[in-house]
Formats: structure tokens, C-alpha cells, sequence
């Protein structure tokens, strides 16, 4: 029997030499930032080999990013257009997209002094993430339910704070509203007013080529003034996004018959309110007075917008400003109670009628129509519609700016001062007779019977479908109504559309001005300083600093633009040349040449105006 012999050896495994952990792999995350930067250094064909070893990843990340270019560059436009901070990891386009339209519209209900909500803003998102899916062609969008936790994280994302989100249903202040007209009487007795100088100030806006169910085509602010007496209706001020539109070519702007405004956004007036005050309001105040021989001595009411500017409390000796209780508009002012709704109505019913005269002027359908016998067949009752409705789009173009303010005009000097009277009713409760002017006889015009004159002339138009107007329509046409999901989607796409390229190079905000307002936030902060209340000031400069932030941001990038484009101009006209001297002797000489060029260079960036800058 052989033997076995010796066992075969272990066979060693490891690797010889002290036994070393495995490194991890580490995953890093671009932000869209870095992301977009890469994509321009792409652009001016940097190497991808390059790229990536200078941010660390893989090549393929780099071509990843080069293939999602477009999707990339969408995100950053729109998330530099929502004016908040960088949103560093976001898939979800539609949500982002959700998002800036629900800023936007936030800032419109503040600036319309309109409560909102947290269960009314979280229905609002919810429909407003549906519109956009639609609108975007995304039939199974991620799932989006507008929780609380989502609500927190987009009011601290966005800093918005100066929007009342509460928990209970926002509604009118009824408790307020009772208590303050006996409030009213007190001022009036403590200031010697009289009904002729107590004055009431609106804004609402005008939608002035709308039509019954149909979208919006322009829209203005206009601001209404009455006095108490209803024997001063002031001269409308009119707020357009043009200084001097095609229609006024020819006019001075100074002697129209409405005040004109110009503001970027015809939607509000909260930057214009120290400008109408002291060229509109206390002009026409003041001349009222001396035709009435009147005191010039004036109390004015104003809602309690958060757009107006506190300085009007003492921005003139002789008019003293008192704001209505939060939430009590729909309740106690005199101009939204009846008098801007019934201008609105009687202003539909103007328009109404010239818009009948044209679509049904013979004339002009006989130069449209090829048919002349006297009996109609069906075909020949659809060229008829068909010629109509070129006849609407035809009036609709010469109808302008400045004959919508003519009619407006004539609406408002027909409001009668016995509808004046009215609608100041439930403020001046408990005002002593002597304060008051004599008794008015005359009819008070109510809502509903203009909404049904405006109604009958939309009836009257002989286009297809006016037939049908009801006064629900009418109502929609001339209310100040909250914007629907589906109007701003739409009021975004046309705001895209205006704002290409070259839109966008007209309406850049300057540096200048970026600049101009963060000197105004230090003089502020100085200004305030010597507050005793230390732990007041610190959380107020904290608050402000961070509403600057976004402009903060506009100005460092300005800033880095301009050192960019300087030493690339720089370098543009004084190309570096290759050293000419190969020996080490000449080698120093070579480093010292360089230095002094780029010593040169970063000179010439030092001494270029800081506001070079166009804007951003």
C-alpha cells in the first residue's frame, strides 16, 4: 500500500504586505448651478476630460450634462425668474414651474389686500400643478398634494412673510368694520371735517378689451375719489405699463382728461402711491377747495393695502390719512361698495354699442358679402357669421387705449351724487347733521340695473354668441375677480412670449439701480441704529437683509460680469507675446514681464467704473 505523503500546502489568498481597507467610492452631486456652468464652459469647448477632472466626476457625468443641456437651462430660467434662492436638487419641472406662478400670485392677492388662507392656498397649488401639466403636455404628472409640510418649506424657500396665511378662512372683519364707524365721527368732530373734505380713494383693475367668457386681453389700474358730499368726483388716474402709448402719439400726457401713471406692471400701485398723492390727489383737492370756498383741510380714506407707503400718514400738513381696518374693504369703503361697479357697468355698456354699430353696418358687411339675392340659404347665414365675426376682430384692433379711457371718462361723470351719497352710508353712520351736506334728491343708480343695460347692449350685438350674454357675465367682466389657475398659465405664456431676447435686453434692471437701493438699505440701517430697543433693530436689519437677498445676488454677479468682460477685453487688445530670450539669464526677467502684464491687467479692472453693468 503506497503512502500518502505530505499534504498539499494552504494556499495563501491574501496579498503580501499589511492588509488595507477597501476605499470607498464616493458620489458626488452637482448642483443645476455647477451644472450650468459646466454647460457653458461645454459651449466654448473646453474639453469634457477636462471638466471632469476639474469637478471631480466621471467624463460620462460630463456627457450626461451635455445631453440634458436643454432641460438644465429650463430649470435655471425659471428658477432665476422666481427671484429666490438656488433650488440645488430639483426633478420635478412642473412643481418648480407650480411654484413661481403660486408666488406670483400671492403677491397679487397682498397687493389687492385680499386675506388668503392655508386651506384656500393649498386648493389654489393643487389646481395650479394641474393647470401646468396640462399646459406642459404631461398626462401622468408626479404626485402632488400640497401638504403642510410642503406649505412651510415653500413660505421659508420663497421668504414669504409679509402674506397673511392663517389658519381659519380669511373673511371680512365684521367686528371691525362695526366698530369703526362711531370711530369715524370722533376724527371728524376732533378736525372740524365736514362731508365736502372727508375723501375715499380705490384702485381696481380694468380688463378693458375683455368680453363676456373670453380671456383678457389688456388690463389698467384705475384709481376712483369721491368725497363724502358726492359734489368732488377727482379726475381718474389711470395706470398704464406704457408712458405714452400709440393712441396718445400725438397728446400731451399732462393735459389728458385722466391722470397717467406709468408702472412696470399695470397690476398694482403700490410704488406709485407717494407719486399720485402729491401730483394727482392734493392738486385737485386743493383746486376743489377754492371753487367751493372750501378750508383746505382734508381727511382721506384708504384701505389698508399693504402697498401704500406709511409716509402718507404725514406727507402733507393739511391732509390727514386714515386707513381702514384690515379686511373690512368689501364692508366699509365707499368705493367698492356700489360706485366702481356701476362705472365698470356703464363703461361695458358704452363699449357694447359702438362694437353693435360696426358688425352690423351694412356697408361693411356688403363689401365683405358676395351674396346680394334677398333669400338666405344655410351657407349663406354662415358666411354671414363668418363675416361678423372678421368684423369683431376688426373693431377689436382700432379699438385703443384712448377710447376705452373716453368711455371710462363718460361712465364716471355720470355717476350720479345721489349714488355717491349711498355708498358712503355706512361710514358715515352717526354723523352730526352740521357735518353733513343738505339732503340729495335724485335716484341712487344700483349695480343691478346697469349690469342689465350692459347685459341688453351685449344682447344687441349681432356677432355669434353675444345673444346669450347673461348678467353673470356682465358681473365677471367688471368685478375685480380672484385669477383662476387657467388665466395664470396663460398670463405667464404671454409674459414669456414678450419677454424674448431682445425684450429682455430692453427691460434689464440697471446696476445702477441695484446699487442705488443697497445705499438706501445701509442710510436705513444707519438711520435706525441708535434704536434703544436693541433686540427691535436687530430683528428688523435681519428681516431686511433677507428680502435684499435676491438683489444681493443681481449685484455680486454684475460685479463679476463686468471684472470678467474687462480682462477679457484687456487681453483682447494686449495678447500676451511669447518670451523671446530662451537662457536662464533672461528666464526672471520673462516671470517679471508676466507679472507686470497681469499686474496691468487687474489694474485696468480695478479702475473700471463699478456700474458698467447693464443690469441683470
Amino acid at each position: 500500500m503506497a503512502s500518502a505523503g505530505p499534504p498539499p500546502p494552504e494556499r495563501n489568498l491574501s496579498l503580501p504586505g499589511p492588509s488595507r481597507p477597501k476605499p470607498k467610492k464616493t458620489l458626488r452631486s452637482l448642483s443645476y448651478e455647477v451644472k450650468y456652468k459646466i454647460i457653458q464652459e461645454l459651449e466654448k469647448r473646453t474639453r469634457q476630460v477636462d471638466l471632469a477632472r476639474q469637478h471631480g466626476v466621471n467624463e460620462s457625468t460630463i456627457r450626461t450634462i451635455k445631453k440634458d443641456a436643454a432641460k438644465i437651462k429650463e430649470h435655471m430660467k425659471i428658477t432665476k425668474s422666481t427671484g429666490t434662492s438656488m433650488i440645488k436638487y430639483f426633478h420635478n419641472q412642473v412643481l418648480l414651474k407650480t411654484e413661481k406662478l403660486l408666488v406670483s400670485y400671492l403677491v397679487r392677492q397682498a397687493r389687492r389686500n385680499m386675506a388668503v388662507d392655508t386651506r384656500s392656498v393649498k386648493e389654489y397649488a393643487r389646481e395650479l400643478y394641474a393647470a401646468v401639466s396640462r399646459k406642459m403636455g404631461i398626462t401622468e404628472p408626479k404626485p402632488f398634494n400640497a401638504s403642510s409640510g410642503w406649505l412651510q418649506r415653500f413660505t421659508m424657500r420663497n421668504k414669504i412673510t409679509n402674506i397673511n396665511i392663517g389658519g381659519e378662512e380669511a373673511s371680512a372683519d365684521r367686528v371691525a368694520a362695526r366698530e369703526f364707524p362711531p370711530f369715524l365721527p370722533e376724527i371728524m368732530e376732533e378736525g372740524q371735517y365736514t362731508d365736502d373734505q372727508v375723501f375715499n380713494m380705490d384702485e381696481s383693475g380694468l380688463f378693458w378689451k375683455k368680453l363676456p367668457s373670453k380671456t383678457f386681453v389688456e388690463r389698467i389700474t384705475v384709481l376712483f375719489t369721491t368725497n363724502a358730499s358726492g359734489t368732488c368726483k377727482l379726475k381718474l388716474s389711470v395706470i398704464h405699463t406704457a408712458r405714452k402709448p400709440h393712441a396718445y402719439k400725438s397728446m400731451d400726457m399732462t393735459k389728458l382728461n385722466v391722470h397717467w401713471l406709468t408702472a412696470h406692471n399695470a397690476w398694482t400701485f403700490s410704488t406709485l402711491s407717494l407719486s399720485w398723492f402729491d401730483d394727482c390727489f392734493v392738486p385737485d383737492v386743493k383746486k376743489f377747495c377754492e371753487q367751493q370756498n372750501v378750508p383746505f383741510k382734508i381727511l382721506l380714506l384708504l384701505d389698508n393695502a399693504p402697498g401704500y407707503s406709511p409716509l402718507l400718514l404725514d406727507c402733507h400738513p393739511n391732509v390727514k390719512v386714515v386707513f381702514l381696518p384690515p379686511n373690512t374693504t368689501s364692508i366699509l369703503q365707499p368705493m367698492d361698495q356700489e360706485l366702481i361697479c356701476n362705472v365698470k357697468a356703464a363703461f361695458s355698456t358704452k363699449k357694447f354699442k359702438p362694437l353693435n354699430d360696426y358688425t352690423n353696418t351694412r356697408e361693411e358687411l356688403r363689401n365683405l358679402s358676395d351674396t346680394t339675392t334677398d333669400s338666405k340659404s344655410e351657407d349663406d347665414e354662415d358666411q354671414q357669421l363668418a363675416e361678423q365675426q372678421v368684423l369683431l376682430k376688426q373693431f377689436w384692433r382700432i379699438f385703443n387705449i384712448k377710447k376705452a379711457v373716453d368711455f371710462l371718462v363718460e361712465a364716471w361723470d355720470q355717476l350720479s351724487v345721489a349714488t355717491v351719497r349711498h355708498a358712503w352710508r355706512h361710514v358715515l353712520q352717526g354723523i352730526p347733521a352740521v357735518r353733513q351736506s343738505q339732503s340729495v334728491t335724485g335716484e341712487v343708480q344700483t349695480v343691478a340695473v346697469a349690469v342689465d343695460l350692459a347685459r341688453e347692449a351685449a344682447q344687441s350685438v349681432t356677432a355669434a354668441s353675444f345673444s346669450e350674454t347673461t348678467n353673470d357675465d356682465i358681473l365677471e367682466v367688471i368685478r375685480d375677480p380672484d385669477v383662476t389657475t387657467a388665466e395664470m398659465v396663460d398670463d405667464d405664456d404671454v409674459s414669456e412670449e414678450a419677454g424674448g431676447a431682445s425684450s429682455q435686453e430692453e427691460h434689464r434692471l440697471a446696476h445702477s439701480n441695484v446699487r442705488g437701493a443697497i445705499e438706501c438699505i445701509e442710510k436705513v440701517k444707519l438711520l435706525l441704529s441708535d434704536d434703544p430697543d436693541t433686540n427691535r433693530y436687530e430683528i428688523f436689519t435681519t428681516q431686511l437683509l433677507q428680502t435684499m437677498e435676491p438683489y444681493f445676488k443681481v449685484y455680486h454677479d454684475n460685479i463679476n460680469t463686468s471684472h470678467q468682460q474687462s480682462i477679457t477685453e484687456f487681453f483682447a487688445r494686449n495678447p500676451p507675446q511669447p518670451a523671446q530670450a530662451s537662457d536662464s539669464d533672461r528666464g526672471r526677467d520673462s516671470e517679471d514681464d508676466f507679472e507686470g502684464f497681469v499686474r496691468e491687467a487687474l489694474t485696468s479692472v480695478d479702475d473700471s467704473d463699478g456700474d458698467s453693468p447693464e443690469g441683470q
